[in-house]
């Protein structure tokens, strides 16, 4: 991989914590404007009807397209995902910003809710993209995932349905072991962190359960971790027996032998939500665990734009060539 200048924590931003909560924090940042960029509606394959809402951002040079997969709660707004379009835009490249399915932007469209076993969806993002442009088809695609967005791109690329436009997918603070980052999201210094994915879980599902079988909303108004929600909701949603069934199906971790493009993961070892990858390099993968960065943080030293999104650009540059 090209030459990188090592991660180093821009002030004031100098703990985990900091990193993390920066792109929800209050004050300016670069970035894309939100409602930038062509609306397109993605249907999904699986017979429900169900579409997934994107903003397609048309490229002037021959490079691959880029999709951003937002994370938990993520949509095509989130902060991390319009400073990683703008900076790919910037660059030339097509961009698009997707919503997994039934996300705030996309909930008008889907009866269903995104979850680690939508694998399928972004297999069909990727098709629907590369029939946007000819130049996209010729370029291909890279999948640029954050967070659980990351873990579901890590998957594609593990399974036999990858689209064959995908050349390389590069994650950021993607959880590979999903108990053990059950287990690490509830602990007590996360508490704050937890309660706020749990009140946006809440509110983004409520469709889901807010009119359902009493016994499901019961269980949902009660849980007060992201596993009682998984066991309550996501694990009965993806057709699983309960969370720990559905945590032992999805990890990544399982797969990661079975990469069949470039994968690049990027992780911070200090990152609070998420453990660092417990993988090393082969022959399809790289493995880029920083000193401090926070989750999907690393605001560095050097640049208004995060560190990951060139650490990506480079990658993406090493596989085309």
């Amino acid at each position: 991989m090209t030459a990188l200048p090592p991660f180093r924590r821009r002030w004031p931003w100098l703990t985990a914590d900091l990193q993390t909560m920066r792109n929800d924090l209050p004050g300016r940042l670069a970035g894309i404007a939100p409602d930038s960029g062509r609306r397109i509606e993605i249907p999904v394959s699986d017979g429900s009807g169900d579409r997934l809402a994107a903003r397609f951002h048309p490229g002037r040079a021959a490079l691959p397209a880029v999709i951003l997969v937002p994370g938990l709660t993520g949509c095509e707004a989130s902060r991390h995902v319009l400073q990683a379009a703008a900076a790919w835009a910037a660059r030339g490249a097509p961009v698009v910003r997707l919503n997994l399915r039934g996300s705030p932007p996309g909930r008008a469209l889907a009866r269903g809710h995104y979850h680690m076993d939508r694998v399928q969806d972004l297999a069909d993002a990727c098709i629907a993209v590369g029939g946007l442009d000819a130049a996209i088809r010729r370029a291909g695609i890279v999948i640029v995932g954050f967070s659980l967005g990351g873990a579901i791109a890590l998957r594609l690329a593990q399974a036999p349905s990858l689209p064959s436009a995908v050349k390389a997918v590069v994650t950021v603070s993607a959880p590979l072991d999903l108990p053990a980052t059950a287990e690490r999201i509830a602990r007590r210094r996360n508490r704050f962190y937890e309660r706020w994915l749990l009140g946006r879980l809440k509110g983004e599902t409520a469709p889901l359960w807010r009119d359902g079988p009493a016994d499901v909303r019961a269980a949902v108004l009660r849980a007060r971790h992201i596993r009682d929600f998984d066991d309550a909701l996501t694990a009965k949603e993806a057709g699983f027996r309960d969370a720990a069934d559905y945590y032992a199906s999805c990890s990544p971790m399982h797969g990661m032998d079975r990469l069949r493009v470039p994968t690049l993961l990027i992780h911070a070892d200090d990152d609070p939500w998420v453990p660092p990858p417990a993988v090393a390099d082969s022959p399809q993968l790289r493995v880029l665990v920083t000193r401090g960065g926070g989750h999907v943080g690393f605001h560095g030293a050097g640049s208004r734009m995060p560190w990951h999104v060139d650490a990506a650009a480079r990658f993406a540059d090493d596989c085309a060539e």
